[in-house]
């Protein structure tokens, strides 16, 4: 019986047993389309491998390019301790509609991509793609950026997304850019970031780039930590004009740079949230002057509490 043919909730072993998917990655479960495996571990880059977990694919560039049909909602699930790395220009690419790529596990042994050279990336250029439950690491000098929104993919997920320090744990190997959303990448939802650098990685730029004007780009649950000679802000907007930019429950350290910077007229919602910083105002601590600012506090000092940003509003008579 083909895994086509079975639930979406089990599929048959090549022994003839039964698995649950659920066993192995209960996010997948929410898909209705075919399931795919891959563990660099126990993988193999070949036919009669990847439809379940005991005979799984090497790595998910190969995956994608064997066995899902666009619009399916199939998912190619990385399996737990998956380690993945590019020495060229691309880790993987989602360029398949409707295409899900889910990892397995929980903390450090979820699944890790091993950013190897300054132009690897993953990218995202069919609408209606995810990702979701992964690690990110750098592993040369200024990688340019970790997940590239291609320009004109629409509704995609990027959901419990880790960037972790650079693996030579010496303050040299960064992202500059962590998300970079190019122009007409909307109808998107960033859900459960966290960003962490070395504190001495002096080529980082920001979390999250807005580098082409979108439209309706929410990011929620945001947790960014970053510094450096090249920091412009952890969340980044202030080239391009971009509208319905919804951020909600943030929290951005940074050092003398605004937390959020967006250029002017860019329109949105911006709040609950909280920027630590070390800015000569607090109104420096987010830039954003089309956004309506709820419940945006900054600090620059502990143990200091709250500053307001923004100016109140004011009955309208």
């Amino acid at each position: 019986m083909a895994l086509s043919q079975v639930s979406t909730l089990f599929a048959q072993e090549q022994s003839g047993g039964m698995f649950a998917v659920s066993d192995f990655c209960p996010r997948a479960n929410k898909h209705s389309g075919n399931k795919y495996f891959v563990h660099s571990g126990t993988g193999t880059n070949a036919s009669g491998y990847g439809r379940n977990p005991s005979a799984p694919y090497a790595t998910v560039e190969y995956a994608i390019n064997n066995g899902p049909t666009a619009g399916q909602d199939d998912v190619i699930i990385v399996l737990a301790g998956h380690n993945e790395g590019a020495a060229d220009a691309q880790i993987f690419d989602l360029d398949i509609a409707g295409l899900h790529v889910i990892g397995c596990g929980e903390g450090g042994n979820r699944p890790i991509f091993d950013y190897d050279h300054a132009n690897a990336t993953i990218d995202i250029g069919a609408d209606n793609c995810s990702v979701e439950n992964v690690q990110l690491r750098p592993s040369v000098t200024a990688v340019l950026v970790a997940i590239d929104l291609e320009a004109g993919s629409t509704g995609w997920v990027l959901r419990d997304i880790e960037v972790l320090p650079g693996e030579d744990g010496v303050d040299v190997d960064e992202f500059a850019k962590g998300i970079d959303i190019k122009a007409g990448s909307g109808h998107g939802l960033i859900e459960n970031y966290k960003y962490r650098q070395l504190a001495g990685a002096a080529g980082t730029v920001s979390g999250i780039s807005l580098t082409g004007a979108s439209d309706d780009v929410t990011m929620r649950n945001i947790d960014i930590v970053m510094a450096g000679a090249g920091l412009v802000a952890p969340i980044n907007g202030d080239t391009t004009l971009s509208t319905n930019i919804h951020i909600e429950n943030f929290r951005l350290q940074t050092d003398a740079e605004p937390g959020i910077e967006l250029l002017t007229g860019t329109t949105g919602i911006l709040g609950p949230g909280l920027v630590f910083g070390d800015l000569a105002t607090v109104a420096a601590a987010i830039v954003a002057d089309g956004c309506a600012l709820y419940q945006c506090e900054y600090i620059e000092v502990a143990p200091e509490s709250g500053g307001v940003i923004g100016t109140p509003s004011v009955n309208d008579v």
